[in-house]
């Protein structure tokens, strides 16, 4: 039987610093029962990987609207109010 791990709940995620060679990122993330602050050399690579799988789960969202639809009219009635009160 497989049992899936619950995920744990970040509260901050910042990028530090790059390594020397500019190869890595340094990033750190806080979780949310604990107040340690965390550490992690991050290759570049693996966040652009990151950055396309972003792209990739928003372009799955877009093509499934009627599951998002509570969300996106939401949206767009706070655009809507945005705009009239300019």
């Amino acid at each position: 039987m497989d049992k899936e791990t619950a995920p744990v709940t970040v509260v901050a995620f910042r990028a530090e610093s790059h390594s020397p060679d500019g190869k890595n990122l340094i990033i750190s993330l806080r979780t949310k029962y604990s107040s340690a602050e965390r550490k992690y050399s991050v290759p570049v690579e693996c966040l652009k990987d990151f950055l396309i799988d972003l792209q990739r789960l928003q372009a799955s969202k877009l093509e499934h609207p009627v599951e998002n639809l509570d969300q996106g009219v939401g949206a767009h009635q706070d655009i809507d109010s945005n705009k009239s009160g300019e």
